[in-house]
């Protein structure tokens, strides 16, 4: 039995299966008008939190409390360039001021807001903003008021603050570089221009020894449309993008050590592709398609590791098969 009701404003989807019900529920609030931007995040009661910027540059923080939002406004006018939660469901922001264009990390401690500014450089929106046990928050950020890019790490201790930053790699002045987290190590991927292609680059950081990797899995011909998403369970990791709306992917199934090159399948071909955001930051077990064969569906379409990887580990299988459409 698959049963679906709505109303205007709510929906409900209903599946008796195996006697077995499952359903799922869609509430549609009120529009809010009047904003310029906004960024959320979830947390683990799956509540939403939202930082909205007005036209007039003030910021409104508002949490959903399960029947009515609870809102207020910061103390800061400006943009935002990270929010997260950390462990403990505190709201902590990097803005940049509009009155005086310095960087502050903004943290609601109590039912007081206290602001403070970096004791470092940021010239770019953070690479990674994530919550740590404990309150801490880990962080991965670009420095490029000097001749070269510096990429730093460092992390947010609530009793004794921001640690000094520790360099990790230096890259061409606007390289782009993504930054992704998986069972604490820290993954960097970089496309580097040649003549007629580019170079896929991967950096595999483990800031606990404090050890860098430096790998070169292949190269592309083309850039990726959006933010590469990170896929990954128990020892096999799979980066996944879409390139001229084509999806194409690099895998490992030894934890990491080796990385064949990088491929690209017709499979879904048109897609885009986005992360599922989660309480810790994107989610390694699924992802959204916005477009999928073309289509644009209303509410976007997640698929879930597995059957990605099944069908990027196929087109693996026979990497010299020329009779085939998956293969690039």
């Amino acid at each position: 039995m698959i049963k679906y009701l709505a109303t205007p404003g709510d929906s409900w989807q209903l599946v008796l299966h195996h006697n077995i019900l499952q359903y799922g529920y869609i509430a549609t609030g009120e529009p809010m008008a009047g904003l310029e931007d906004c960024t959320a995040v979830i947390d683990p009661a799956g509540r939403l939190h939202i930082v909205a910027t007005l036209l007039n540059k003030r910021l409104i923080y508002a949490r959903w409390q399960g029947h009515r939002w609870e809102s207020s406004e910061l103390p800061v006018n400006g943009s935002v360039l990270g929010f997260v939660l950390d462990s403990r469901r505190q709201p902590h922001l990097l803005l940049e001021e509009a009155s005086r264009s310095e960087i502050v990390h903004l943290y609601l401690d109590g039912n007081r807001w206290q602001r403070q500014f970096l004791p470092f450089n940021l010239t770019a929106p953070p690479l990674l903003f994530k919550p740590l046990l404990l309150g801490r928050l880990f962080f991965a950020g670009q420095d490029a008021s000097r001749e070269r890019q510096l990429v730093f790490l460092t992390i947010f201790d609530p009793a004794t603050g921001w640690q000094v930053p520790r360099p990790i790699i230096g890259a061409e002045p606007g390289n782009k570089i993504y930054a992704y987290w998986f069972e604490g190590y820290l993954y960097l991927l970089s496309w580097h221009s040649r003549e007629k292609d580019y170079s896929l680059f991967l950096y595999v950081v483990d800031p606990e020894k404090n050890t860098l990797r430096r790998l070169c899995p292949g190269t592309t011909v083309d850039l990726p449309d959006d933010r590469p998403v990170l896929l990954a369970k128990e020892k096999t990791l799979l980066f996944l993008w879409t390139s001229s709306n084509r999806l194409a992917f690099c895998l490992s199934q030894d934890g990491g050590s080796t990385w064949p090159p990088p491929q690209s399948a017709y499979f879904f071909f048109p897609a885009r592709i986005k992360a599922v955001e989660g309480p810790d930051g994107p989610s390694t077990r699924q992802v959204v398609f916005t477009k999928i064969s073309g289509l644009e569906p209303d509410w976007p379409l997640v698929i879930n590791f597995e059957p990605l990887f099944s069908l990027c580990r196929a087109v693996l299988v026979n990497p010299d098969s020329r009779n085939t459409p998956f293969k690039q």
